[in-house]
């Protein structure tokens, strides 16, 4: 029985421990940023307003769809005589169902069918169709594909800047990660510059027992080990302010509480070799600039036409039934005997000729500073591009140079390290290889995160 409870309590035991470890297990950046999409309050409402848009851009066909309306409609001509008791009364019932089709060409076809019922006549359900067709203003649907194309391009373009808002937030919750990791590997490197110093502080605290150094000495290696100190303190600052904005991005209520995140140095280890930058699309923001070229060119066609002169055709064919019943249509439908067609033409001409021209003159002046706009954007974002290519390759160079040199460095400090314990080097001589070899360091890795600040920003606002 005691073997069963041991038994047990080990397994709970264990139970415990691997849930520990999983509660305290590292959040890798992946993760973090599965954590951003699905807890961001501003980048939810962006890609809510991104899936509206995208409905919007379906809604530009609306226009070309099949439109069914029917109704019924009751009247009455009611009149009496005046020198007469006579009264006479002539009621309607009229129904009718109707079928709409705007096509691309512009042309606008309508299938109706009208059941008129009163007293007095027989023509009773009429077939129709109907055709209308602008000559000038919307042959071949101009006008419409101009104007449908200007809410398209209005709609992508307002569409764009919201995914170029959604890749800041998204670049920006991927620095405050780098950040976070950055800042913790500080820490850590200010605590071994700081037991180093403390080292020293032993050593000259020896020399200094054993009159072999100067106060003055003594007390220099005192405020340098003061000054670390400090310095650690503002590394702690620092961690905390960017902890809060690695938080921010989470939307947690607690925004003090800490992450294990990846350790920086064991992170950044492939920036120094393996990372190259590729450009794969056009900005998303460039893209926007883009369309409001589109925007303006759709709006100066379909104003130009709206302005201009129109010819307008249309054409009435109706089959005019003679009894209540489909049967007694289709009949007249095979003998086509009984039928009613009209032909109308009307020319439209607006006469403010000035201001036709003055408004045309205004929106070719728009379009026209729509495209040197887009003509600069091009070339900033070509700049931009070669800029950050730039700076990654000297930083690349530079990184080779700065490795070298903490790694000279590292070796001065342990030779003149040997040297100070043997009295053969003063204490000022130390703490400045000692600072040598931190500013060495720290070089290396101010480096290595300018390549991953640079690398992440071409990879989320370049390659889309």
């Amino acid at each position: 029985m005691n073997g069963v409870k041991l038994l047990f309590s080990s397994v709970f035991i264990l139970m415990l421990i691997l849930t520990n470890v999983h509660a305290m297990g590292v959040l890798t950046i992946d993760k973090y940023m599965d954590m951003v999409l699905e807890n961001n309050s501003e980048l939810k409402s962006i890609q809510l307003k991104i899936d509206a848009l995208e409905g919007k851009l379906a809604e530009t066909e609306k226009i070309y769809f099949y439109y069914l309306s029917t109704g019924v409609n009751y009247s009455e001509d009611y009149k009496k005589e005046f020198y007469s008791n006579n009264d006479e009364s002539n009621k309607n019932v009229k129904y009718d169902t109707k079928i709409d089709k705007q096509f691309a060409t512009g042309t606008k076809i309508t299938l109706s069918l009208n059941n008129l019922y009163n007293r007095n006549t027989n023509y009773n359900i009429r077939p129709s169709i109907e055709l209308e067709q602008s000559l000038l203003k919307n042959m071949g649907g101009v006008h419409t594909k101009a104007e449908i194309e200007k809410v398209r391009a209005s709609t992508k373009s307002t569409l764009y800047k919201l995914e170029y808002d959604k890749q800041n937030i998204l670049l920006n919750a991927r620095l405050a990660y780098w950040n976070l990791a950055y800042s913790r590997m500080i820490i850590n490197f200010k605590k071994l510059s700081l037991n180093r110093t403390e080292k020293i502080l032993t050593w000259s605290q020896k020399k200094y027992d054993m009159d072999l150094i100067l106060k003055s000495n003594l007390l220099e290696v005192q405020a340098a080990l003061k000054k670390k100190e400090l310095n650690l303190c503002f590394a702690y600052e620092e961690e905390k302010k960017m902890n809060r904005q690695f938080n921010q991005f989470l939307n947690v209520n607690n925004i003090d509480s800490e992450y294990k995140i990846e350790n920086f140095e064991t992170k950044s280890n492939n920036f120094k070799i393996d990372k190259t930058l590729n450009k794969k699309g056009t900005r998303k923001d460039v893209l926007s600039v883009l369309e409001s070229v589109s925007i303006a060119l759709y709006d100066q066609i379909s104003t130009e036409k709206n302005l201009k002169s129109d010819l307008i055709f249309k054409g009435q064919y109706m089959l005019v039934g003679a009894g209540q019943t489909i049967n007694d249509v289709m009949k007249d439908i095979e003998n086509s005997n009984k039928f009613f067609y009209s032909l109308e033409l009307r020319y439209i001409l607006p006469l403010n000729f000035k201001l036709q021209k003055k408004i045309n003159q205004g929106y070719k002046f728009i379009k026209i500073a729509a495209q040197k706009s887009a003509e600069y954007a091009l070339i900033q974002e070509n700049n931009d591009w070669f800029q950050l290519m730039y700076d990654w390759s000297n930083i690349k160079k530079k990184l080779n140079t700065v490795i070298e040199i903490e790694n000279i460095q590292r070796q001065k400090y342990e030779e003149d390290k040997n040297l100070f314990i043997k009295g053969r080097i003063t204490t000022t001589q130390i703490l400045r290889e000692e600072q040598a070899l931190d500013d060495a360091k720290l070089d290396v890795s101010k480096n290595i995160f300018e390549l991953i600040k640079i690398y992440e920003q071409a990879e989320i606002i370049y390659n889309n």
